[in-house]
């Protein structure tokens, strides 16, 4: 992705999860806590594929559509679980945060959800940009087909 971009969008993700809490907006704004749980992994999700694709790992972790949104899925379950934990170790410090069984699935599933979706976006996009064939990573669009 472009520069710009990535900046704004970590930095809308930054202000998001800062704004909800210093002003304790995730439980009384309707859908915020969700759009936080969705929308910060989906952003990490994609900046970590780039980078991946930038160094030359997609081969192993975003060779296919399948493999991206697999991974995707991994990072944003791991990332959300772990998050779940800084909330649970938040809320034992005294921060007014409500971690119930339920919004924890639910919000894990969240994180999952963005995961896949934010790979998914990136494998797409980053395909196009370095010409590779959607199914297979050793194919290049530049390079004419043999049948």
């Amino acid at each position: 992705m472009r520069r710009g971009w990535v900046i704004s969008l970590l930095v809308f993700c930054v202000v998001l999860n800062a704004a909800g809490f210093m002003w304790s907006l995730f439980e009384p704004v309707p859908l915020y806590d969700e759009v936080a749980h969705l929308l910060t992994p989906f952003v990490l999700v994609a900046m970590t594929a780039e980078v991946i694709y930038r160094a030359g790992g997609d081969d192993v972790f975003f060779d296919t559509p399948r493999h991206a949104v697999v991974t995707g899925v991994v990072i944003g379950f791991v990332g959300a679980v772990g998050w779940e934990v800084v909330e649970a170790f938040l809320s034992f410090m005294g921060f007014a945060i409500s971690h119930a069984p339920l919004d924890t699935v639910f919000d894990v599933f969240l994180g999952v959800v963005g995961g896949a979706a934010g790979a998914w976006v990136a494998d797409r996009y980053l395909d196009r940009i370095f010409g590779r064939h959607r199914y297979n990573s050793n194919v290049s669009r530049r390079r004419p087909r043999v049948r």
